[in-house]
């Protein structure tokens, strides 16, 4: 009788062990924050712009977030908010604010077995107001992790 059910047992923990030692950890070292990649144009000629001073937060439920607060630069990247399919900005240019919605749709992404998901989005609309931005283009909809180009901010 105690060969009959030590050959179960045996099997049990030969499929535990192999399962097991299947199911390692591995760190991950890929992005897994998709940022929303601005350029900065003069109005009216369309040549790259260097604003002296760029200051961008935007407001959620429970905070104010700082995204960037430097002196000369001629582009910016922000994260979208993963909770909303919006985002509001609060966009200082050389002293001049302006507000900037973003809307957009998100989308699950597998970026690897070992970093799992994050939420990419498509851009579906925005809107500014016009103190300093003069317009707000769409470049490219998609805001994923490849780093590309997303709207081309003219002041």
């Amino acid at each position: 009788m105690t060969r009959y059910f030590s050959i179960p047992l045996l099997a049990v923990f030969t499929v535990l062990g192999a399962v097991l030692s299947a199911c390692s950890v591995q760190p991950c070292y890929e992005e897994t924050d998709p940022t929303l990649n601005t350029l900065l144009f003069v109005s009216g000629t369309g040549e790259t712009a260097k604003a002296d001073s760029l200051r961008v937060y935007t407001y959620r439920e429970t905070d104010t977030l700082r995204f960037i607060d430097t002196g000369v630069t001629s582009s910016f990247s922000v994260p979208l908010d993963p909770d909303s399919d919006q985002s509001l900005f609060l966009i200082t240019l050389n002293g001049v604010t302006d507000t900037a919605v973003i809307r957009y749709n998100r989308l699950p992404h597998l970026v690897s077995p070992e970093c799992g998901y994050t939420l990419v989005s498509d851009i579906t609309g925005l809107k500014t107001t016009h103190n300093i931005i003069d317009t707000l283009i769409i470049e490219n909809r998609s805001v994923n992790l490849n780093g590309e180009t997303n709207l081309h901010l003219f002041y």
